[in-house]
């Protein structure tokens, strides 16, 4: 359910420094519905605006100072008498060479300057996090792409790419941003081609163009303003209007018909500048009384905490959590079969073609004489043998857009025990918060493929275009200096939610596995803050110990959204429930994390989302289904990441959500992990238009239907964590277990973190290899680890 949007419009005219706001309502037969404001709220006069996030962006040529621009930023809220509010959050100057690297303005070269202080002609274009500068000149469209910063003293702080020109846009074109698209539109002969954006890369409007055409009816004497995913198109001298609703899947991205049309009020005229603007939704206070609604979410959770572990698919973890004779009390959703759990009867065959039934690892029971993990190796799970698992025999299936016949799990593992599973009491905490509270069998990992790639699905809406775990060495090396697409931290900022964190699990503060991945980089008041935190010795306000979030779900101090890391690398072992490591201590480190919840005095207020990130290269029965592709161009090695991975559990545990209820998804699209994105987003009240993080995830399903207890429950059940062989009951962690290939991943690019600056990177590499390749337990790695850490100190 997407919650009701409230929408605005900007008018202003030249010569005055008020404005007028007015309220759209497609519904109402005068569209726009003036909405009084102070007397004292004005721009400049002869200042540009731009909507961007949260605020808008005022700019201009200064009066006072020579080739400058001045700028203001204001927190903007058409909701108050005083939209402004008190004063700008941030005021001062650009110099032009900002935004012309002190070239000649090539349009006019014997003015140095005066085209690109032209507020009518260069233009700010807002596209979510991000600002695109763009001066049109006769036979140049000059660009460049800036990172939006709102609580850094300038707003745009630094570019994401070199200045360049766009080949195919110059003087003369308008460009009309639209969710992660933008319609150019040459007003002359009403040609208009619609572009993808995508800031990953130096060029920003990605090639193809996804359509072009003319509208014979849109011209010269029209405008075009965007507001959200809506445009209102409007001809000056007549003041006629069409409201039309934007749909890049169209042959026409304005669709077929307007979804209004009239007159505008006397009071705009032909000389009037429209600039649309959308605020955070607020909840209704009707809707909030309907349990399920996502108002309903909103006025019953304040805190939301996502942890995500690793690599175990649905059947082999939680495939049997229900039985014929227990059954889910609630099931939720469009699709209302019953529990799709594990059965022996499901099989895969091997090299030889005999069957190899699903089955349970040691009878399902728990003992002191083995360790609970049953697999010798870490199963394949790179995209091209998650294809072949999904589509055995078949690999001409995914080209054929047929259903995954999952049956290549064995064979391309080359062992039987991938078909193994784990029952309820040998994995009592993660099945427990299953049962006691929701859990979801319609939700797939984003992609087929590794780690890196759906955990940058499950931050971001896209695996960045990569098919596998992002490489080590010189690319791993500038990961955070490089550009990327945005990450949900770098959407909230730019929203003016700042109240989050980051917990993590790591010793080495110089290396936080999601925030160098996914963060750095993104936002310069982030990154500052945190590196003078290090400097200093102190916690930092967005990075943070796990142990201190423990102790902030417990005092009460939790941020409204939570990120938690597992332990990747420690002497007593992952708990990130990774395979080839035991899986005793994720058990106990989860039940720690919900006790914590439990224990703290906002726990009825609280949202605990487990997830894993894939399967892990484990056999599941579910076929994955098709998708969207997050940007419409991304293609790798003939892959169009649209397509789901393999099934994972992901374990909603909340008083607010009524015991042994089992989730799905309202619409014929399956949850993946942009699910969360789509849901956190929308609990904030962010626009959809200003995600800014893909197809995937502006489409996918949310489950604010499982929060839908009338009142919170008065008591939450307590589980004993399992034991085995090396992890007695009540005892001591063991201090040496294997090493599997994520500890070898993140031992890498922990070496080459803390080794930046000391060592030339081919020594580098060298090191990072010689380490992390050459430990055969976890305590020798760890221990290697320190010693290297302690050199470069």
């Amino acid at each position: 359910m997407s919650p009701q949007s409230a929408d605005f419009v900007v008018s202003r005219k030249p010569g005055t420094e008020t404005f007028g706001l007015w309220r759209i309502d497609p519904d109402a037969g005068h569209l726009l519905e003036e909405v009084e404001i102070d007397a004292d709220q004005k721009f400049g006069d002869g200042h540009r605006i731009t909507p961007v996030g949260n605020y808008i962006l005022e700019w201009g040529p200064s009066a006072d100072v020579a080739n400058t621009l001045v700028y203001k930023l204001w927190e903007f809220d058409p909701t108050s008498k005083t939209p402004l509010g008190d004063r700008p959050v941030s005021a001062w100057y650009w110099s032009a060479q900002k935004f012309t690297r002190g070239r000649l303005d090539f349009g006019h070269f014997g003015d140095r300057y005066k085209r690109h202080l032209d507020a009518n002609v260069m233009q700010f274009v807002p596209f979510g996090s991000f600002v695109l500068a763009w001066i049109p000149n006769p036979g140049r469209g000059t660009f460049r792409l800036w990172n939006f910063d709102p609580k850094s003293p300038d707003p745009l702080p630094e570019p994401v790419c070199p200045e360049s020109s766009f080949g195919l846009i110059e003087l003369g074109h308008r460009l009309i941003p639209l969710r992660d698209y933008v319609i150019d539109w040459a007003p002359a002969t009403g040609a208009y081609a619609l572009w993808s954006f995508d800031p990953q890369g130096k060029q920003p409007l990605k090639q193809p163009i996804l359509q072009k055409g003319i509208w014979k009816d849109i011209g010269e004497g029209h405008d075009l303003v965007p507001v959200g995913d809506k445009v209102l198109e409007w001809e000056q001298a007549s003041r006629k209007y069409r409201l039309w609703q934007f749909d890049p899947d169209s042959p026409n991205p304005l669709g077929d018909r307007p979804i209004a049309s009239g007159t505008l009020p006397e009071a705009i005229t032909g000389e009037t500048v429209l600039t649309g603007f959308q605020p955070r939704h607020k909840a209704s206070t009707q809707v909030a009384a309907i349990p399920g609604s996502l108002d309903y979410m909103r006025s019953k959770i304040k805190h939301v905490v996502y942890y995500m572990v690793e690599n175990r698919s649905f059947d082999h973890i939680c495939g049997w959590l229900y039985s014929k004779n227990d059954k889910p009390a609630h099931i939720i959703g469009r699709n209302k079969q019953p529990f799709m759990g594990a059965s022996e009867e499901f099989s895969n065959v091997n090299d030889k073609g005999e069957p190899v039934h699903l089955s349970l690892y040691k009878h399902g029971q728990l003992g002191d004489d083995f360790n609970l993990e049953l697999l010798p190796e870490d199963p394949y799970h790179e995209n091209s043998d998650v294809m072949r698992q999904m589509f055995f025999e078949n690999m001409e299936g995914y080209e054929k857009g047929e259903t995954p016949n999952m049956g290549g799990f064995v064979v391309n593992n080359g062992y039987p025990e991938v078909m193994q599973t784990y029952t309820p009491t040998q994995v009592p905490v993660l099945n427990g918060l299953a049962k006691h509270f929701a859990i979801s069998d319609e939700w797939f990992c984003s992609m087929p493929g590794g780690t890196d790639v759906n955990r940058a699905f499950s931050v971001g809406g896209s695996s960045l275009g990569m098919l596998n775990n992002f490489q080590n060495g010189a690319e791993y090396k500038n990961w955070a200096s490089s550009t990327h697409r945005p990450s949900i931290w770098k959407v909230l900022w730019s929203n003016g939610i700042t109240d989050w964190k980051i917990y993590n699990s790591t010793e080495w503060m110089d290396f936080v596995f999601t925030y160098h991945l996914f963060l750095r980089g993104q936002i310069p008041t982030v990154d500052a803050e945190v590196d003078a935190a290090r400097k200093a010795g102190t916690t930092s306000e967005y990075v943070a110990p796990l142990a201190r979030f423990k102790e902030d779900a417990r005092t009460g101090n939790l941020p409204a959204f939570s990120f938690l890391e597992p332990v990747w690398i420690a002497k007593t072992g992952t708990t990130s429930y990774h395979p080839g490591a035991d899986l005793v201590p994720g058990e106990r480190t989860l039940n720690d994390i919900y006790e914590a919840l439990k224990a703290g005095p906002h726990w009825n207020e609280t949202l605990l989302v487990i997830t894993f990130d894939e399967h892990g290269g484990i056999f599941d029965h579910v076929p994955p289904p098709r998708a969207r592709n997050p940007w419409p161009n991304d293609v790798n090695d003939g892959f169009h990441f649209d397509i789901m991975g393999v099934r994972v559990p992901t374990i909603l545990v909340s008083p607010m959500i009524e015991e042994k209820t089992l989730f799905r998804s309202e619409t014929d699209t399956a949850f993946c992990a942009t699910s969360f994105l789509a849901t956190l987003l929308h609990w904030f009240g962010i626009p959809k238009a200003r995600w800014g993080l893909g197809e995937r995830t502006h489409h996918a399903p949310t489950f604010e239907s499982a929060i839908r207890a009338v009142a919170a429950r008065s008591s939450s059940p307590s589980f004993t964590p399992p034991y085995d062989k090396d992890h007695p009951a009540n005892g001591e962690m063991p201090r040496t277990t294997g090493v599997h290939d994520l500890h070898r991943s993140v031992a890498r690019r922990l070496i080459e973190t803390a080794g930046r600056g000391h060592l030339a990177d081919r020594d580098l590499q060298m090191t990072a290899s010689a380490i992390s390749e050459g430990a055969q337990t976890l305590e020798e790695l760890y221990d290697n680890l320190r010693r290297f850490m302690r050199k470069v100190a």
